[in-house]
């Protein structure tokens, strides 16, 4: 329970899930561990037959080289006004269900503003929430869409590490907007029948959404 791998020294699952939303194999650790793996971390100048050189002049052969080099969202779509009225801010963009920008009629983002654990069936479901909510079967109050946003926004910020993507993400209570979403939409929320112990401490996945989208 002591030295660097001592879970006592590793961050909360809060600041390591919501922070860094890392989902890790330890087959890299373990071959390097014995010896199977070398690996180097560095900037790239240029590839060579057998590997790379780097920025400061080091040689390295390489049977694999990952780009790691991160992304930004960009909204430069849009013009200025629009963007003026996302309003982006420096953790995110904030939207009603995730999908809808209360200040925008008729502009919604399905998928890239929303991270959960099972994604393509939270945006199949987000997609068929927006389908409905613009044919005028699922209620909307804007000012009350506005409420809750702010509402979240600050719970939010009370808990979640300041990251840009803060305001996407949902993960570990997508099963809470995933009721949301089917309370709107009039569905009921609850997938298991009569099965209340499995409602209550088993997980949802995906074939427990299966009859909603295109029929409900």
């Amino acid at each position: 329970l002591t030295g660097p791998t001592s879970p006592f020294l590793k961050e909360s699952v809060v600041t390591d899930f919501y922070g860094y939303a890392q989902v890790l194999t330890y087959d890299l650790r373990d071959k390097v561990r014995v010896g199977d793996v070398d690996w180097h971390v560095g900037a790239i100048d240029h590839f060579t037959q057998k590997g790379v050189t780097t920025r400061g002049g080091e040689e390295i052969d390489a049977d694999v080289v990952i780009y790691g080099t991160g992304f930004s969202k960009n909204y430069d779509l849009f013009d200025d006004a629009t963007k003026q009225k996302l309003n982006v801010e420096s953790d995110g963009l904030y939207l009603y269900r995730n999908t809808v920008h209360t200040a925008i009629p008729n502009l919604a983002f399905v998928g890239s503003e929303l991270a959960t654990i099972m994604n393509i069936t939270t945006y199949g479901l987000q997609a068929w929430w927006l389908a409905k909510l613009w044919a005028g079967e699922v209620p909307y109050d804007r000012k009350e869409a506005e409420e809750e946003v702010a509402q979240i926004k600050a719970w939010k910020r009370t808990w979640m590490p300041d990251t840009p993507a803060r305001a996407s993400l949902i993960l570990l209570h997508q099963t809470h907007f995933h009721d949301r979403l089917l309370k709107d939409m009039g569905v009921a929320h609850r997938r298991r029948g009569a099965n209340v112990l499995a409602e209550l401490f088993t997980a949802q996945v995906s074939q427990h959404y299966d009859g909603i989208i295109g029929k409900a």
